[in-house]
């Protein structure tokens, strides 16, 4: 059966202009000029099907609109429009429960194509990481990132390892006056590897493989990932490219909790700190983010159900206790690797704790990890690779304060 899409906006030229551009995804489209009139249509909606409503009608705003659906019990998703963005109306949009929050001027650009995703590609794993999510934390970073995404601002995204940093940069560009022009990744993970291993014939090279990364972007995106584990030589190299690029890029950054700790105490250059952190959004870590454990873990059920053939409805009681009470280290990553690794199991319909495979201990630090005289060295640099290079959540492995672990680094020369 086709997918259902209504279009409620009192602005018929608008109204219009949507149809045509979501003709062809093979759904059935309907328009109204008013949320009550619309309210017939939708009682025949299910899970799955869209709407795409005007923040504000004569009748009533689409929040009211989010509640109503929400008493009937029906779950389709809701992409809001404006003419006029604010703040406030995204954050109440995002709260109430709406996919998205957009501008009618980006609708070609930003909503068709997500409509589009959302339509022709369930099985898109990062599609929960930017919508759906309840957490006020998670509430605030999205209406952050679409306040700052029209603008030039450099933006610096702060979060532990896998709770999705790099998607949001990437719908960040997505939303910008630059996403006609290219988006250049650089990981900076490998930057340091090249930066450890090379030689003094080498260096000049190095300066020209990060010139040609940030040419390539012709003034687009260059983004930054893990900007925590550059050396002090790739920064001072970046810090150079960035002041010498003829056609400056605009610069995403994303990096661990522990990046300003690392400017105060000299492990990172300031300058580039402050050049690159001209706006800052700060993702929540799974753990503080109650209210979208079960969410995301049932949208990855689906995903990995088609992945299985398998057809398991749900989490049991137990299942899901267990799942709010564990710690999430690995963050969304993690999550999603207990419920692909559960619906494998399972032999039912229902997920049990016996299915539920956790990566990490729920309290503590990991044992494999407790710092032992004579393989203190190995255990550390074992630590940080393990964290991604988040020198914070590798000391809680560890078992030490952050200040203990860095002397220890510095003792075995490992900085």
């Amino acid at each position: 059966m086709a997918r259902q899409i209504i279009i409620i906006d009192d602005n018929v030229s608008d109204s219009d202009e949507m149809k045509r551009l979501l003709q062809g995804f093979g759904a059935d489209i309907f328009q109204s000029l008013r949320i009550g009139s619309a309210k017939e249509y939708l009682t025949q909606f299910k899970m799955g099907d869209i709407v795409i409503c005007d923040f504000k009608l004569a009748d009533g705003n689409v929040i009211e609109l989010i509640e109503w659906l929400d008493q009937k019990n029906i779950g389709c998703s809701v992409f809001v429009i404006t003419d006029v963005e604010t703040v406030a109306d995204a954050v109440a949009s995002f709260r109430a429960g709406a996919k998205d929050y957009i501008n009618k001027r980006l609708i070609r650009e930003l909503l068709i194509p997500k409509i589009k995703t959302l339509i022709g590609k369930d099985d898109d794993t990062d599609f929960p990481l930017l919508f759906s999510r309840k957490s006020d934390g998670c509430i605030r970073a999205y209406s952050a990132a679409h306040v700052v995404a029209p603008t030039n601002l450099n933006v610096m995204i702060i979060g532990e390892s896998g709770v999705g940093k790099e998607p949001l940069a990437h719908e960040i560009y997505e939303v910008s006056q630059r996403c006609d022009k290219p988006y250049v990744r650089v990981d900076c993970g490998t930057l340091h590897y090249l930066a450890q291993n090379q030689n003094s014939k080498q260096s000049l090279t190095l300066l020209d493989a990060v010139a040609a990364q940030f040419r390539k972007a012709q003034g687009g995106t260059v983004i930054l990932d893990n900007i925590q584990q550059l050396s002090p030589d790739m920064q001072s190299i970046i810090l150079h490219v960035i002041a010498n690029c003829k056609q400056s890029p605009r610069i995403i950054a994303t990096a661990s909790p522990d990046i300003t700790e690392m400017v105060i105490e000299g492990g990172f250059l300031s300058a580039l700190f402050y050049k690159i952190k001209e706006f800052t959004i700060s993702l929540p870590p799974l753990r503080e983010c109650q209210d979208d454990i079960m969410l995301l873990a049932d949208f990855y059920l689906r995903h990995y159900n088609q992945e299985f053939r398998k057809q398991v409805r749900r989490f049991d009681a137990s299942a899901q206790r267990e799942m709010r009470a564990h710690s999430w280290t690995g963050n969304i990553r993690e999550l999603k690797h207990v419920v692909r690794v559960a619906v494998l199991k399972s032999r039912g319909e229902i997920i049990t704790p016996k299915e539920l495979d956790f990566d990490t201990p729920s309290t503590g630090a990991h044992v494999q990890f407790k710092l032992k005289t004579g393989d203190e060295k190995n255990k550390i640099t074992a630590a940080i690779a393990h964290a991604d290079g988040n020198l914070t959540k590798a000391a809680n492995l560890l078992g030490i304060s952050l200040h203990t672990l860095r002397e220890k680094r510095k003792k075995h020369g490992l900085i």
